[in-house]
């Protein structure tokens, strides 16, 4: 069974969600990233910008290839807060 990706902001109105599905074969954050951008092309160039940071049990993800994730870990993705 696929846990959930949270998603917030910008990630979240553009989904039209907030949470999808942890694509299968996923195992490290890296991995869901390339996933995710190759899943969906409209949104892939804002997927693969850095300034969209992973989350994985409440904690910002520094090395996204060396950082496992399983279907049981929270997810999020975060996009850069605005505003003003």
């Amino acid at each position: 069974m696929s846990g959930a990706v949270l998603l917030f902001g910008r990630l979240k109105d553009a989904f039209g969600a907030s949470s999808i599905a942890m694509p299968d074969g996923v195992g490290t954050a890296a991995e869901l990233r390339a996933m995710l951008a190759h899943l969906n092309p409209d949104l892939a160039e804002t997927l693969r910008s850095k300034a969209v940071r992973i989350a994985v049990n409440q904690t910002l993800v520094a090395d996204e290839a060396a950082t496992r994730i399983t279907p049981s870990d929270e997810i999020a993705l975060l996009p850069p807060l605005s505003g003003g």
